[in-house]
């Protein structure tokens, strides 16, 4: 698309129907885009325990869980075999099993043990005298084991140029893709895991009498500080009060900073003397300490670069900001991913992660979108109010959860308010060889109109747009002619309604987005070819025939972008000769009275049956497309047999062809999503940034 800076802020895409596309239900509470719905309190709860629980029951991260259970057994096994092989007292009969030092009778009552008698040794404070005892230091050692896939998992999941790099190899084809769900997993089993691990050790020194061992224990006084520091990492990302309380800068100080302390404590928490009974605290910290600095500084320094000059796109509800970035940041990643952009002028030391998206008119660009939420983003929005192109940092770009849409012929992106750029990028990347799907909540009206002068728009996807806020539309977005396949409806969204409804739609060839097309775009374009010459004719400017060629477009509900076909060699062309070249046709042919519509002459993919195929010797013209089908399924309204149809596709063959992508801030969305994955088998991945 081809967007003019004559152009006005919002426009409007028409329709072959005679009637408007905005579907009116009835009144309903306002759906918030970036928190939870508002929910009845016993149904927040049980939410809440739904989340938790999924945690802990769900069969994700098998590989991750399968490699707890092999640390549990190696432990257990280290630990209760007789000494010098194991811990136990080979004095011991069996049934009657204890730890104790068996060179020196005094460590046994302080509660220590020194392997091989060696008095200069580590003191290990795993003395177990009885049975009690010896339960209380299996918990204790198995909590500690299972917790080093989880901390070698915390570390690389946030080492993003070693991410970066893994998923262009077919060592991705093995990863987890949604990195920070994984971080966010094994965090929480970090959290609960290390209060486990530090009670069991107090149960045991107390029934033994050896509670000073933590306070005089290099063991006890490590363990200490890691439990309160690892209080201080989770806490404020875990809890939905103190989030809201601190600020983002605070909470992702806060979880960085003393995750190191968390990290380096639990080096000097045992020695590695203590191997291969232990002592692997070091080894495996040490490493993690190190690589992930490393990475960390490798973005630093390699995939961080400086915007000399920024444009900046001043809404009431936030910003839109234009970079040019440089032909490697470009190659990085064609499409979509995410950045940390930081503006020196608001803060030197405050980087913040958004969705990429390409500009529509020039895919070197890249766009990020700021809702103006925030302290950082309120201030940059304050900024603002004054034109300025001071420079800006970005620091990208990673790859996202959204760059899954590659793994499905049929997508659906759902998006709640500014969730919606990561959806653009996945429409404009994958639109001529996928079919894309896009459920859009937004009460913004300022942030809709500003998006739907950027959605990339094809015939292949449903578009629904729902608007949940209480302010009034404008007459031009609610009287809108919209395409077949755009519906703006005013309600909240019924994901467990619209998601089988697609499928089913989809699947069944009753409810294709295709089925209609715009015929009343091909007369536009006509027009508009007639008017380019006439303009040209009486002397006016490029920029003054754009702006005209713009509201004539506007007054017969079309976007002037949406009417120019993107192409490649069109990139560094401007818009007005962009025009000229493509509609050129138009004027020609209906003069010699042989106009046949590229439209209508041009072939495009056949969507029947289980899969959206590519036949060249099986094509159908979009004319041919649209006097043969008719929409009978609307994925907006109930399709009573949509969930018995979907629930018994075969979810090898077909339903692993669909995936579910999500951005947004809003918890009880991603929670009703997972449950639509997990009743119908579909893969869900979520992208949110918010931490």
């Amino acid at each position: 698309m081809y967007i003019s800076h004559a152009q006005p802020h919002f426009d409007v895409i028409a329709t072959s129907e005679p009637t408007s596309d905005t579907v009116e239900v009835s009144p309903s509470k306002s759906f918030d885009d970036d928190d939870n719905l508002i929910m009845h309190p016993a149904k927040q709860r049980s939410c809440r325990s739904w989340r938790f629980g999924q945690c802990f029951k769900s069969t994700r991260y098998k590989g991750l869980k399968m490699a707890q259970l092999l640390c549990a057994v190696y432990i257990l096994l280290m630990t209760f075999r007789y000494y010098p092989n194991g811990l136990i007292d080979p004095s011991a009969p069996l049934g009657q099993w204890r730890i104790v030092d068996v060179w020196n009778s005094e460590n046994t009552s302080a509660g220590v043990i020194q392997l091989e008698g060696d008095p200069f040794g580590p003191k290990r404070a795993v003395v177990a005298k009885d049975r009690i005892s010896l339960m209380c230091l299996a918990i204790s050692r198995i909590s500690a084991f299972t917790m080093y896939p989880c901390i070698f998992l915390v570390f690389m999941t946030k080492c993003k140029a070693t991410i970066n790099f893994l998923m262009t190899t077919p060592f991705s084809l093995y990863m987890v893709h949604d990195q920070h769900e994984l971080h966010s997993f094994c965090g929480k089993f970090l959290a609960i895991d290390v209060w486990v691990h530090t009670l069991f050790h107090c149960l045991r020194w107390g029934l033994q009498g050896n509670i000073d061992l933590l306070w005089t224990n290099i063991a006890g006084i490590t363990g200490l500080v890691a439990l309160l520091a690892c209080v201080m990492v989770c806490l404020p990302m875990m809890v939905q009060k103190l989030m809201r309380l601190m600020s983002y800068e605070v909470r992702k100080f806060l979880h960085i900073t003393f995750f190191y302390i968390f990290a380096v404590a639990l080096c000097f928490h045992n020695k590695t003397s203590a191997w291969p009974n232990g002592g692997y605290n070091q080894v495996i910290l040490g490493f993690c300490i190190v690589y992930y600095t490393l990475d960390a500084a490798y973005v630093m320094f390699f995939m961080t670069e400086m915007i000399e000059t920024t444009i900046f796109n001043v809404l009431p509800s936030g910003v839109q900001m234009t970079l040019a970035v440089s032909d490697h940041f470009q190659k990085a990643y064609a499409q979509g991913g995410y950045g940390y952009v930081c503006l020196p002028w608001v803060s030197k030391n405050q980087w913040h992660a958004f969705s990429l998206f390409e500009h529509p008119s020039n895919p070197n660009l890249r766009q990020v979108f700021m809702l103006n939420v925030g302290n950082w983003t309120k201030e940059v929005h304050a900024q603002l109010q004054r034109n300025t192109v001071r420079p800006a940092w970005i620091q990208g770009p990673f790859v996202s959860p959204y760059n899954n849409a590659l793994a499905f012929d049929n997508t659906i992106c759902v998006a709640t308010g500014i969730g919606i750029t990561p959806a653009l990028s996945v429409i404009r990347a994958h639109r001529d060889s996928r079919r894309i799907n896009l459920i859009w909540a937004c009460r913004d009206v300022a942030m809709l109109e500003f998006f739907m002068d950027h959605l990339w728009l094809n015939n292949d996807g449903w578009i629904l747009i729902f608007y949940t806020g209480k302010e009034a539309l404008s007459p031009a977005v609610e009287n809108a002619k919209l395409n077949s396949n755009i519906k703006l409806i005013k309600s909240r969204p019924d994901f467990d309604m619209i998601i089988p409804n697609i499928i089913f739609g989809i699947e069944t060839g009753k409810g294709v987005p295709e089925a209609a097309v715009p015929s009343e775009k091909l007369q536009v374009r006509e027009l508009i070819a007639k008017k380019v010459w006439e303009l040209e004719g009486e002397g006016l400017l490029e920029d003054e025939i754009v702006e005209e060629l713009t509201f004539l477009a506007h007054e017969k509900g079309f976007l002037l972008s949406s009417l120019v076909d993107e192409r490649a060699e069109d990139r560094n062309k401007n818009l007005l000769q962009v025009i000229k070249e493509q509609f050129a046709i138009y004027n020609n042919s209906a003069r010699n009275g042989n106009y046949i519509p590229p439209e209508l002459a041009s072939a495009s993919q056949s969507h029947q049956g289980l899969h959206k195929r590519h036949n060249n010797n099986n094509k159908l013209t979009r004319y041919q497309r649209s006097t043969s089908m008719a929409v009978q399924s609307r994925p907006w309204e109930k399709q009573p047999a949509a969930e018995d149809f979907v629930s018994a596709l075969d979810k090898k063959r077909v339903l692993n062809t669909w995936g579910v992508l999500y951005c947004g801030g809003s918890k009880s969305v991603e929670s009703k999503l997972r449950k639509i994955s997990n009743k119908y088998d579909l893969e869900l991945h979520t992208e949110t940034f918010a931490w």
